[in-house]
């Protein structure tokens, strides 16, 4: 049976989508992943072909060519929005959209009962819930088989530390002066912090260097997927690089601005930590303290508590 699976594009929604194509191609599946980055580590998975989404008149054809195809919901995307409309209306059995939602209206979203996600459960266990429940798969792996290049070592660099200071959204970002008062804590316990960002992010991030971290920008996935998996440990907002940390073998930690998403959007491959504002703390809909403040609410020194904790 030959399968389409559509992401969303961030990195982390990439390498869920691929949990859900490994799965599938364990139980016999033809599986394309559609997403406009990943095809840059495509070697790290040699049975998942990864593909850049099409254009928006290659719908009729896709809807015609594979038996199934699986859609991360985005109301944002034409395409997506399109493919799911004419995706429904011919082949509705054969259609599943998947939109996780950390509301407390989940199941009131568009198309909840394509997959039921749980709220309270993280992206991983639910794509594993899904292939089971749902798709009725025999064989479920959480994991992903990789082929690492043979010139890299796992954990090389044992004191090295990523923190990831960005994100898609700025309103996801842990304060950056807070991640420097971390850093230097780290460094004081002779760890190696090391801020690692896109290049185009590099002019943002320069204070960083400035102030005497190290600070490194990969333009390419490829060559980051190999420096993170030399390193040793990740701290990082909500964000595709602390995904990329767990599904490579990394303990983890990752900031949230709330619980809810916590709880759905924590790297799920490696140990974890999550961290967020404590949920008690008022958030009235006309006042909102917790979500407009919720850096105020989250200490540099709990994070690095935790972090000394993780190590033992």
């Amino acid at each position: 049976m030959k399968v389409a699976n559509f992401s969303s594009q961030g990195l982390g929604d990439g390498l869920i989508a691929l949990m859900l194509s490994y799965n599938l191609y364990l139980n016999g599946y033809e599986v394309d992943t559609f997403h406009n980055s990943l095809d840059q580590m495509q070697s790290y998975f040699p049975n998942l072909p990864i593909k850049k989404y099409p254009r928006l008149d290659d719908i009729e054809k896709i809807i015609k060519n594979y038996d199934q195809i699986f859609i991360s919901y985005n109301e944002g995307s034409t395409f997506i929005q399109k493919l799911i409309k004419e995706g429904k209306k011919t082949k509705a059995s054969k259609v599943f959209v998947l939109n996780p939602c950390p509301s407390r209206k989940v199941g009131s979203q568009p198309f909840y009962k394509d997959a039921f996600f749980d709220p309270n459960l993280c992206m991983v266990e639910n794509i594993e819930n899904f292939s089971k429940n749902i798709l009725k798969l025999k064989k479920i792996s959480k994991k992903i088989d990789l082929s690492i290049p043979k010139n890299l070592t796992f954990k090389k660099f044992s004191r090295r530390i990523i923190i990831h200071p960005s994100s898609a959204k700025k309103s996801k970002n842990y304060s950056i002066d807070k991640y420097l008062q971390l850093a230097k804590v780290l460094k004081d316990k002779n760890f190696e912090p090391v801020f690692v960002i896109s290049e185009k992010e590099r002019a943002e991030y320069k204070m960083i260097k400035d102030l005497g971290f190290n600070l490194k920008a990969f333009d390419n996935l490829k060559d980051l997927t190999g420096f993170v998996y030399e390193s040793s440990f990740m701290i990082g907002n909500d964000s595709g690089i602390g995904h990329l940390a767990s599904l490579l073998g990394l303990s983890t930690i990752t900031i949230f601005r709330n619980h809810r998403s916590a709880k759905l959007w924590r790297p799920g491959w490696s140990q974890n930590k999550i961290v967020f504002p404590n949920k008690f703390i008022p958030n009235l809909s006309l006042y909102r303290l917790r979500d407009k403040h919720w850096n105020a609410f989250i200490s540099f020194g709990k994070i690095a508590n935790y972090f000394l904790l993780e190590l033992g």
